[in-house]
């Protein structure tokens, strides 16, 4: 299983006033004014996850899931949380929720107020096939279709028509004339829909001695031709994340050797992002919502932030959070940026149920 915003408000705030009570103020190492987009205070419960809903707004799950635009600091619409971890995508007229529940992989469609359209438990579509990865499904832009990589194969199903068709069928040994797919662990479409993109494990045809699966991405048609491998020897591949302009694939953090690979969405093109230093990675790498930026996690006994151009490859902002509780630096964080407004969200002990979260917002750009 893998691993599995934008403007000022009526005024600068600094950093203990979105926390509103129930998350702790944080000990910062600057006194560099914070600019407040994010408000706590109109969720109820504690902050377990967020993430990107196109535009400037973020779905933050509480005790409810609020659709929250940041640009307003203003909640949208509310409806009950359906998983505990899920990905979303922005699609025409509304969004797509992905994620594993009790009966495995589940997909949620809702209109553009959070209103239920479809649910979709994907394993029973699959027959006797499953869905074993967090990033295992992916919508196209106009939300008729949907991508999905489970055990056997990689499948593409019609959701107006209910039709399930099998693009790649990987117990008969698909790949190309020297790769060969041994599981597919993501997939995402390309930027006008036409390519499903995707990354996996493959092994060297013909076999080589002692050779164990190595990392590979591709791409191919929607009806199954025009099937691309590349191997990727030397780097690990550990998640994918899809944005807007770019796929991003951070290393698995015991191999981790300071570097991110990404894929223009568009062209397809590979490109490599170095960190600043080495160890960089291990601790979370985080990719903005269109693509333009990403940030790295170093932890220690405090929280290092640093946020990088992608397409400049330049280190252009530095964060370092503090606090006197060091229970929060025992779980890498959450990182959200916002590209319009170049502010990243940080969430720190989200995840540990002893502690409340702490919501860091920063600017890392003018």
């Amino acid at each position: 299983m893998k691993k599995f915003f934008c403007f000022m408000i009526a005024a600068l705030l600094t950093l203990t006033l979105p926390i509103c009570g129930r998350a702790e103020a944080l000990e910062e190492t600057t006194t560099k004014p914070v600019m407040c987009v994010f408000n706590s205070a109109l969720f109820d419960g504690k902050i377990k996850d967020c993430a990107y809903a196109g535009d400037g707004k973020l779905f933050v799950a509480a005790d409810k899931l609020y659709l929250y635009d940041t640009t307003t600091a203003s909640v949208l619409a509310t409806t009950e949380t359906p998983l505990r971890y899920f990905e979303a995508q922005s699609i025409d007229g509304g969004y797509v929720l992905s994620g594993m529940g009790n009966s495995g992989m589940m997909v949620y469609v809702y209109d553009s107020a959070l209103a239920l359209t479809k649910k979709i438990a994907v394993n029973e579509i699959l027959l006797e096939d499953f869905v074993i990865s967090e990033t295992g499904v992916a919508a196209s832009a106009d939300g008729k279709k949907l991508a999905i990589t489970a055990m056997n194969g990689l499948y593409l199903y019609d959701l107006e028509k209910e039709k399930l068709t099998t693009l790649l069928d990987l117990t008969k040994k698909v790949g190309t004339s020297k790769i060969q797919i041994s599981v597919l662990d993501g997939v995402a479409f390309s930027q006008d829909n036409s390519q499903i993109m995707f990354y996996g494990g493959g092994l060297s045809i013909p076999a080589k001695k002692g050779e164990s699966s190595f990392s590979i991405y591709g791409s191919l048609a929607l009806d199954g031709s025009d099937l691309k491998i590349t191997k990727s020897a030397t780097y690990s591949i550990e998640e994918m994340q899809g944005r807007t302009n770019r796929l991003f694939f951070p290393q698995i953090f015991t191999k981790n050797n300071g570097t991110l690979l990404w894929l223009d969405r568009k062209t397809g093109d590979k490109n490599t992002l170095s960190f600043a230093t080495k160890g960089e990675g291990r601790n979370g790498v985080y990719s903005s919502e269109q693509g333009n930026y990403a940030a790295t996690a170093v932890l220690g006994k405090s929280l290092t932030i640093r946020i990088y151009d992608v397409a400049s490859g330049k280190l252009i902002a530095t964060k370092v959070i503090q606090n006197s509780n060091s229970t929060y630096f025992n779980r890498i964080p959450k990182v959200y940026l916002l590209d319009n407004a170049k502010t990243a969200v940080v969430l720190l002990g989200s995840s540990i149920s002893e502690v409340n979260t702490l919501v860091s917002t920063f600017k890392f750009g003018d």
